[in-house]
């Protein structure tokens, strides 16, 4: 097999594929090509056979896309598929949170986080998914947890951005802990080209201002620094900052210097009118997330905020299938709407407002298919039943792709023919399913404690 150095610098040409490109350059080409080289997109299009290529792959008329980006992940819920249901009856958010998912959080050790990385990992890449930004939680093991994704996220060849959830609800030292977790892996990833560094906070409504202060102090030293935070997920976050004194959460975020350019803000389901101004004036990155959100029945972000701020797609911990993302958006929104009423374009979402965001926080170009791009493609051996053109791509994708054949990140391929080529896919799965029996039954020690 080629050493690493020697794959990097050979010249990659697919030949005889479908491009979709939807938001790029060139936005469909069928019967096209791509050229690849030192990992990047050097040239798409009707390219000449004859073209100097170490390599030629015909890929014999598969559709390519962008390999796809999942703007807000927790992976640290990988292994929450299946588990028994609490014994209580959650009713609202707040009790969600305190009876499943604080529960889970505080049961996560070295272990049973490794296997929700990569189970997590593994399920973003079998769909086509090389991008993961991702906010996590496992509160009784932070030292070294950030570090531990970055390590899992190299071995699949994936980009990462992680940061690690602070909050006030598991005391002084948990909270310190945690910091110091986000401040040395920002340090030791700050100028990484595929692992981005955030500060991750829960939520408004679990902090004093004493602690998001001292956040706010710990920060400003560090450069190109930006928080990941969910915002107004429920009303409960917004009327935990108006007892404070303030008028909503981003408005309390933003006047304790914590909102800049690099900043997500998660959910806003229920944000205040000014809130838009202030999110935009900071430059912050809005993420929405629609099959989160009518699962915990929280609402649903309105198509104003969604379409002014630009806001990207995630999944927040639901699944790793960007595509099945963006469809259940479409559908879950147009149940709410009367027939011939405008919607939300959730592929523009997944397909351009995602790759703004990766491409910003990274600094690189991330999540298309034109020149210049890294050369992270889903590639899927689709034969369709209908006419497949330019100007139905939305329903194909959507409706008509399921797992791709084959991925590349980088240039390289991390899965071929449906199996991985570096990893090993049922090793993963098993010592998942041993891992996720241990953390339930932790799980069911902890129900009922705080």
């Amino acid at each position: 097999m080629p050493s690493m150095e020697k794959l990097n610098k050979m010249k990659t040409l697919l030949t005889n594929c479908r491009i979709v490109n939807p938001y790029g350059e060139i936005k469909f080409v069928e019967n096209g090509s791509i050229l690849i080289a030192d990992g990047i997109i050097k040239e798409i299009g009707k390219i000449d056979f004859g073209v100097l290529a170490d390599e030629v792959i015909d890929l014999k008329g598969k559709t390519v896309l962008p390999g796809m980006i999942n703007a807000h992940a927790h992976l640290y819920s990988a292994l929450a598929v299946g588990m028994p249901f609490p014994k209580g009856n959650p009713t609202n958010f707040t009790e969600i949170l305190e009876q499943v998912w604080w529960i889970l959080d505080r049961a996560l050790d070295e272990e049973s986080t490794k296997a929700s990385f990569e189970s997590g990992l593994l399920d973003h890449l079998r769909h086509g998914v090389t991008t993961v930004i991702d906010h996590h939680s496992s509160q009784n093991y932070v030292s070294g947890s950030l570090q531990l994704l970055a390590d899992i996220a190299k071995q699949f060849g994936m980009n990462i951005s992680s940061a690690f959830e602070m909050t006030d609800r598991n005391g002084i030292q948990t909270f310190q802990e945690s910091l110091e977790e986000n401040i040395r892996f920002h340090n030791t990833y700050e100028k990484s080209e595929t692992v981005r560094p955030l500060i991750g906070l829960h939520a408004s409504f679990t902090f004093s201002d004493e602690s998001l202060q001292h956040i706010a102090d710990k920060v400003k030293h560090l450069s190109n620094w930006g928080i990941h935070v969910h915002t107004a997920e429920d009303k409960v976050d917004q009327i935990d900052a108006k007892k404070r004194g303030y008028v909503s959460v981003i408005q309390r975020l933003d006047s304790l210097g914590l909102l800049n350019e690099n900043s997500l803000v998660i959910h806003g389901i229920h944000f205040q009118p000014n809130d838009l101004e202030i999110v935009k004036e900071s430059g912050a990155m809005l993420v929405h997330n629609p099959s989160s959100n009518a699962n915990n029945r929280v609402g649903m972000t309105s198509s104003e905020i969604v379409e002014t701020l630009k806001a990207g797609l995630g999944t927040d911990g639901m699944q790793g299938n960007m595509l099945a993302e963006a469809k259940e958006g479409t559908l879950i929104r147009s149940s709410h709407l009367a027939g011939g009423a405008s919607s939300v374009n959730y592929a523009e979402l997944l397909f351009k407002n995602n790759p703004d965001i990766a491409t910003k926080l990274f600094n690189r170009k991330i999540g298309k298919l034109d020149p210049g791009y890294s050369a992270d493609l889903a590639i899927f051996d689709y034969h369709p039943r209908t006419k497949f053109h330019a100007g139905n791509w939305i329903g194909h994708t959507l409706f008509g792709l399921d797992k791709p054949c084959d991925v590349m990140t980088g240039g390289q391929f991390r899965i071929r023919d449906y199996d991985f080529t570096e990893i090993s896919e049922i090793n993963i799965l098993n010592n998942a399913q041993n891992q996720s029996t241990k953390l339930w039954k932790r799980m069911e020690a902890l129900e009922g404690k705080k």
